[in-house]
């Protein structure tokens, strides 16, 4: 059976996530191949009326200028106004792994991905959640949720490269904690530079804003140590 929002409710299909307040449902879908489906359909009027279909004509919209790069889920599309449609990822999450599991390799092309994303001026400005990089079974990084992205296009040259920096200093907080002996000192130093300035960015993914701050982890607080006390 096709996946199409007529056919949905009838096909078989396990929740990943339960959405709240103007958070998406997100469904795992059986319908031939394996589908994500992001579905803002069952929140309240006002909201999938107004956010809920903002949100999915803008992420649909990224993550198909982007798709051609291979680090996305592929066939990205629109089911209706409330909903958009992917392929489903066998992965796990980059925040299931410990220290030692992943190569310095795996970080090398994560990074080459997140810079062919700001060529194609896009920034994602939520991959300090490593709840948002997935790794393949064989091994690939791939980028996922892309509510909180935005476009670069029109925007002034200073301004795109402070979020690109903010984009690649999430990646190297990840490459830090998993990898450090690989990252190295220029990448070390956009990640301290994120660290310093970290008190004036409250964006966080769906919290918005965050009031306080969350405490330093233990690899921030050393890489902090290692070039404040230099």
């Amino acid at each position: 059976m096709k996946l199409e929002r007529d056919s949905f409710s009838r096909l078989s299909k396990t929740c990943i996530h339960k959405g709240r307040w103007c958070n998406a449902d997100c469904w795992r879908v059986m319908a031939g191949d394996e589908w994500f489906v992001k579905d803002f359909s069952n929140r309240p009027l006002l909201l999938r009326g107004t956010l809920g279909i903002w949100m999915t004509r803008r992420e649909c919209a990224f993550l198909q200028r982007i798709e051609a790069g291979g680090y996305t889920p592929a066939a990205t599309r629109r089911l209706d106004r409330f909903a958009l449609a992917q392929r489903f990822v066998p992965s796990r999450a980059l925040k299931t792994f410990a220290p030692g599991e992943l190569p310095p390799a795996f970080f090398a092309r994560l990074e080459t991905q997140v810079r062919d994303m700001h060529r194609r001026q896009v920034v994602h400005l939520d991959l300090r959640n490593a709840n948002n990089i997935l790794v393949t079974p064989d091994g690939k990084p791939v980028l996922i949720d892309f509510q909180s992205a935005i476009s670069t296009r029109r925007l002034p040259t200073r301004l795109r490269k402070v979020l690109e920096r903010l984009d690649l200093s999430g990646i190297y907080k990840h490459w830090a904690r998993l990898a450090p002996e690989s990252l190295g000192a220029p990448r070390e130093k956009i990640l301290l530079w994120q660290l310093r300035v970290r008190k004036w960015w409250r964006f966080r993914g769906y919290k918005i804003v965050m009031l306080r701050q969350r405490q330093l982890k233990g690899f921030e607080a050393a890489l902090l140590r290692k070039y404040d006390g230099a």
